[in-house]
């Protein structure tokens, strides 16, 4: 009887190369590489010779992009693939592995996929700009590519929670949207109106414990000090900068691990006692 290690692994292996063969995932990563690299270059100078922004204005600039299209994709995925079940999955279950061991395989590829897009889209922008304007500024890259792509792997946890949950493929899907759509949009709009009546729209603890909550804005925040946030937003990035500084990036990190793990340990739970 195989290990335990040895069934993830080999789970983990057959999903990621059933996502390679699919649509979805080299579609993304086409996309992204080309969007990012698109983003990189920053227009015709006097001489018509594309010019190139170093590492610290591209990371910036590729910020906004990647923390709002790596969770959508997270969550379409992992709703997507827990969504609907087919005879594949009776066939795994059927295999001497539980059913835990089968989820964490299949998410670990899962993972992989996604992490190949990011890593697609970062590391062709990231060539780009060290071949044509130097490696400065290339650690603070490296850290808002991690960053994003965490986040991307905490809207995949919480599309895979909804999958097990739906039952139902296009159920799920429509669900990971609303909630893509409710984490990237709806929640700044009520973030503000909560820094307006009860944080008197200052920079405070009432801050902190919004960017914490959602790991979009927190991880976009923590990826803005680290490129030096009182450089890129004067004041306000200053007073940011001070809020991170004094224990703020300690709760945005542990809500990130929260997101990563919460759902999926309410996803094995539900998957265990589900009847296929």
């Amino acid at each position: 009887m195989p290990t335990r290690t040895d069934a993830l692994a080999v789970i983990a292996s057959h999903e990621l190369r059933t996502a390679l063969r699919g649509k979805m995932v080299p579609a993304f990563a086409a996309l992204f590489s080309l969007l990012a690299v698109g983003i990189t270059l920053a227009g015709l100078g006097g001489s018509g010779q594309l010019l190139v922004q170093g590492f610290t204005r591209t990371a910036v600039s590729l910020l906004t992009l990647a923390i709002y299209l790596l969770p959508l994709l997270g969550l379409v995925l992992g709703a997507a693939a827990f969504g609907g079940e087919d005879g594949a999955t009776e066939l795994l279950l059927a295999q001497p592995v539980d059913r835990s061991a089968a989820l964490l395989g299949r998410v670990a590829g899962l993972f992989a996929g996604l992490g190949a897009i990011g890593l697609a889209g970062f590391g062709a922008a990231g060539i780009l700009v060290a071949v044509r304007a130097g490696s400065h500024g290339a650690g603070g890259y490296l850290l808002v590519a991690l960053g994003a792509i965490l986040v991307g792997f905490a809207g995949l946890s919480l599309g895979v929670l909804l999958g097990v949950l739906t039952r139902r493929r296009g159920v799920a899907v429509g669900w990971a949207l609303a909630a893509w759509f409710a984490a990237a949009v709806l929640y700044d709009l009520a973030s503000i109106a909560v820094l307006q009546l009860a944080g008197n729209g200052e920079p405070g603890p009432w801050l902190v414990a919004l960017l914490a909550a959602n790991p979009i804005d927190g991880v976009r925040a923590l990826a803005l000090v680290t490129l030096g946030a009182d450089v890129l937003l004067g004041p306000t990035g200053a007073a940011l900068q001070r809020l991170m500084g004094g224990g703020g990036a300690l709760y945005i990190i542990a809500s990130l691990v929260f997101w990563l793990a919460a759902p999926l340990a309410a996803a094995a739970v539900v998957y265990r006692r589900r009847d296929f």
